[in-house]
């Protein structure tokens, strides 16, 4: 897509109707699809149900099916009395929930598990040898949310399994006896987050903070079984130097800073403050101990527009741009008996400029029919070079409502 057009449709949102009108922005609480939602970055943005499915009790009183061939996502939700159910497929996973007034939940599973089986049975050599091999991620996770007087409060607990997860048996049978090797991998990740929002009673000016926490563990396990050879029998469980904990803090805002009664202009400004701490490796052989710590921090300044052409007709433009640093420290101990105790650190310092990302999108509802549709595309470092071909994201969706 030529710069040009994008740049102009962007100008066409801020030099179009910010006269002295009275501001009535109550047209802009229509639904969303996923084009909306993707393109966002202010906490400030209009309802989606990409948004309302991630608060579940935001899917109070919907009746509604949605469908992205892009996506490939579907939704669907349905109100009887006080209570509304819902469903989704996202990403190879499925979402149940449930909805009311005061309350939302919802469990998501992947769906998209592959196994592979190998087997193999020697008469000639008499070895015989069993391979499971996992090839995607078993994902699960519990999200809760609930409205209070002035925020919102949405938590979320997550479990996953990492997809090189494999178990391999190898037994060797002769007439002294029966060998067997096991060997399992696996990979685990737990952790959840809490998010607060002002969203309920918020005007002009929108935030969002919180916080996550996630767990990183990889196991492997090993054994020896022998009748030919008691005293060689082991089970041992080995620890990866991979491992760590990640934590986030967050605070997003956004604010509108023009509006009139056809359109409004959001600017707003994330920022994110994280950290993986490794465990301590210990290298008995070398006689020292390892400790890694790495944070960051990271800003995205974005910018929304939105512009209703007609009734049935709106447009928005958005923008964003990440600027992060980063900071790597390491510690290890050195152990001699002789010589003592050594203490060395490291510290790396590293700048991080992103490119900057522009998308544009338009929605057009007629009735209980919604279509939308939108583009994302990425510039090069200079933004002066235009459009980088390679990141450019396409979006299609259609919303039913009931």
């Amino acid at each position: 897509m030529k710069p040009k057009l994008l740049l102009t449709m962007l100008s066409l949102f801020f030099a179009t109707s910010f006269a002295e009108n009275e501001p009535d922005t109550a047209n802009f609480n229509v639904l969303h699809g996923s084009a909306y939602y993707n393109a966002t970055r202010t906490p400030g943005e209009a309802p989606s149900v990409f948004r309302n499915i991630y608060s579940p009790y935001l899917m109070y009183g919907s009746n509604l099916v949605t469908l992205s061939p892009t996506n490939g996502y579907g939704i669907a939700s349905y109100t009887s009395g006080e209570r509304t159910s819902f469903a989704a497929y996202m990403n190879n996973q499925v979402m149940l929930g449930i909805a009311t007034k005061s309350l939302g939940f919802s469990f998501a599973f992947s769906v998209g598990e592959k196994l592979s089986f190998f087997e193999e049975r020697s008469v000639y050599h008499k070895l015989e040898v069993d391979e499971i091999v996992g090839s995607s991620r078993n994902n699960f996770s519990l999200r809760l949310s609930l409205p209070f007087t002035s925020v919102d409060f949405t938590t979320v607990l997550r479990y996953s399994q990492s997809n090189n997860d494999s178990s391999n048996t190898q037994a060797y049978t002769d007439s002294k006896g029966k060998s067997t090797k096991e060997f399992s991998r696996h990979g685990h990740t737990f952790g959840g987050n809490l998010t607060f929002t002002n969203r309920p009673v918020a005007k002009d000016f929108t935030w969002s903070l919180g916080a996550s926490a996630t767990r990183y563990l990889n196991t492997l396990d090993s054994s020896y079984t022998s009748t030919r050879d008691p005293d060689e029998n082991y089970d041992v469980e080995t620890r990866s130097n991979q491992d760590y904990t990640y934590i986030n803090l967050f605070y997003n805002f956004g604010n509108i800073v023009l509006k009139s009664k056809n359109g409004r202009v959001h600017v707003g400004n994330n920022t994110s403050i994280s950290a993986n701490i490794y465990d301590w490796l210990k290298d008995k052989e070398n006689h020292r101990m390892d400790y890694y710590l790495q944070g960051a921090i990271s800003f995205t300044p974005h910018i929304l527009a939105e512009y209703f052409l007609t009734e049935n007709w709106m447009l928005w433009g958005s923008s964003y741009y990440t600027w992060s640093s980063s900071a790597l420290r390491e510690k290890y101990v050195e152990h001699w008996e002789i010589k003592g105790e050594r203490r060395n650190n490291l510290m790396q310092f590293s700048t991080k400029t992103g490119v900057p990302y522009m998308s544009t999108g338009a929605r057009f509802n007629y009735k209980s029919v919604t279509l939308e549709a939108g583009i994302e595309a990425g510039m090069y470092s200079n933004p002066f070079r235009g459009f980088d071909g390679k990141a450019i994201a396409y979006d299609f969706a259609g919303i039913i409502t009931f």
